[in-house]
């Protein structure tokens, strides 16, 4: 009885298919549960004579058709199928004794399942540094699925070396025919929306040699690029990682990607650089960028200088204020006076930024919606009393929304966890003053009871801190908390646990960076805006995320 059919799509890769064939005669499986399909797409080399000759322990089949591309070939094969399960295999990959056994054994534990195995690279003996950078890579985002870093994702569905059960496969109607790359993600993705799920299979192990240098690799980089953008405009719920993460990273890596795609530098010449550079953890930091630089060059060529490009490559903003001040109170680092700030409003407006709620950008990174072009957030640590008096007739009288995390015990008192500090001993919010911001539209988020750095304490008590606030803001408000500052930006991934499973949506640290799609939620990049800092800098915090950017423009 045949219970899996495996399904071969091959085209002018006679001596590699060879070896495919030869690996599956060696399966822990027996033999005659499974068959073998090859669908020969068209190929005009020694393809059919050496099916024709090939002899095998299991039943093999070939398939002939004109040559019409992969994914019409890998559905005439299932198609043609014969077992409940299709396991989908590239012709170069050797596949490990047990691939087979493993994709039935995952298959077995799930109803309806899409499940990935392990693709390993080996490099031939003449291979560049470029190749051997990408198997480094790609060897390390295996490594973070085998240790559970990483979950599997429909990104990671590759054809090479996937199952799903025929029926389901039949029901969705294949592969796309209309796409040329990234049919076997798109299919994934639907299939997952219909109600499979994704399985990673470790051990289900496939191996390939990479044949490919450096222009290869480049070209399927931006290749992949182009690919992801036709299936962003085919249904923007298939927003890649890739796709939505430009603006992610610090702000010498952001600075470099934008120079590069600037100034149309050759790619060659970063490959040129890492050619006769010698330290190795420098050729792979090359080999990173020119990867992500071919990428967003596909990504430009598909889209083009447009109001889409400019929202692919946006990362968002969140300013972190404290004390506003009148005056006649000198600024400081926690200290802006009311004029700077009313400065920085008109500012944002000035250079064609918009001020969005807390609430609108997670409801963009929720739904993976691409975020608005040149959009910023505002919002306030603490919830200091001159944040009502002095800061909130502004934003209201403008009509900006903003996001002020409140001390919840402190409430209505001062400042006392900063002691000997310029913040020590500051009027804090009353509750009265609290409902009134809520009553006219202002965002009020945790940031703990009292105020302690949270990796510093118990996890107990870190518990608490997170916990309490919520539940003491939720009950004198009488709206729902589902966001908090970590006091001091003192996170971790404990800490990140916590704060989700109080109920939580969301976290912000003060890492200063942009905010990107794939920006962790429980991590979300804020950037300090000091009262003793230049103009130039709060401009760096717009355009990089970082006032730390380009050194030369601290205030001395």
């Amino acid at each position: 009885m045949i219970e899996i059919s495996v399904i071969i799509p091959t085209y002018n890769r006679a001596e590699r298919l060879k070896f495919c064939l030869d690996a599956l005669a060696h399966q822990t499986h027996p033999c005659d549960n499974f068959e073998v399909i090859v669908v020969i797409d068209g190929s005009n080399d020694k393809t059919v004579e050496i099916l024709k000759h090939h002899d095998s322990p299991y039943s093999l089949r070939s398939i002939w058709q004109e040559n019409s591309g992969q994914a019409s070939a890998l559905n005439l094969g299932i198609r043609e199928a014969n077992g409940n399960i299709c396991l989908l295999l590239d012709d170069d990959i050797i596949a490990d004794d047990r691939l087979i056994a493993e994709h039935l054994l995952a298959q077995s534990q799930q109803e309806k399942a899409v499940v990935i195995g392990q693709i390993r690279l080996s490099l031939h003996k003449d291979a560049d540094w470029y190749a051997k950078a990408f198997a480094r890579g790609w060897s390390e985002h295996y490594e973070q699925l085998n240790k559970d870093i990483t979950r599997i994702t429909w990104e990671d569905c590759y054809s090479g070396n996937m199952s799903a059960p025929r029926d389901t496969l039949l029901a969705s109607g294949g592969f796309a025919l209309s796409l040329t790359r990234g049919y076997d993600v798109e299919l994934a993705n639907r299939l997952q929306k219909q109600g499979c799920t994704l399985r990673y299979a470790p051990n289900a192990i496939g191996s390939q040699i990479e044949q490919k240098g450096f222009r290869e690799l480049s070209r399927d980089a931006a290749n992949a690029g182009i690919a992801d953008v036709m299936l962003y405009q085919q249904d923007p719920l298939m927003l890649s990682d890739a796709l939505g993460s430009f603006a992610q990273g610090s702000w010498r890596k952001l600075l470099v990607h934008r120079f590069l795609l600037t100034f149309h530098i050759p790619p060659a010449f970063l490959e040129f650089l890492g050619q006769i550079t010698r330290k190795q953890s420098l050729r792979y930091s090359l080999y990173s960028l020119t990867q992500k630089y071919c990428y967003w060059r596909g990504v430009r060529h598909a889209v083009g200088a447009t109001d889409l490009w400019r929202q692919l490559i946006a990362g968002i903003p969140i300013l972190m204020y404290h004390a506003i001040a009148h005056q006649d109170e000198p600024a400081s680092r926690f200290v802006l006076s009311v004029d700077q700030f009313e400065q920085h409003l008109f500012w944002i407006r000035r250079l064609g930024y918009q001020t969005i709620s807390f609430g609108q950008f997670l409801e963009y990174k929720l739904n993976r919606l691409l975020l608005p072009i040149r959009s910023v957030v505002i919002t306030f640590d603490d919830g200091y009393a001159d944040n009502y008096s002095l800061a909130y007739p502004i934003l209201r009288s403008r009509k900006i929304p903003a996001t002020i995390f409140v001390v919840s015990d402190y409430v209505g008192r001062s400042n006392e966890w900063d002691q000997g500090g310029e913040l020590s001993g500051r009027p804090l919010m009353s509750w009265s003053q609290l409902r009134e911001l809520v009553s006219h539209g202002m965002q009020i988020g945790a940031h703990s009871c009292t105020h302690p750095p949270l990796t510093k304490i118990s996890e107990s008590e870190a518990t608490k801190e997170i916990v309490s606030s919520q539940k003491h803001l939720e009950s004198n408000l009488g709206v729902v908390i589902d966001i908090v500052a970590y006091p001091f930006g003192e996170y971790n991934e404990s800490i990140q646990n916590i704060a989700g499973q109080a109920g939580f949506v969301a976290g912000c640290t003060t890492d200063a960076q942009l905010n990107t799609l794939t920006t962790p939620l429980f991590a979300l990049q804020r950037t300090e805006i000091r009262g003793n800092e230049s103009f130039a800098r709060f401009f760096l915090a717009l355009w990089t995320g970082n006032t730390e950017a380009l050194w030369w423009s601290r205030k001395q």
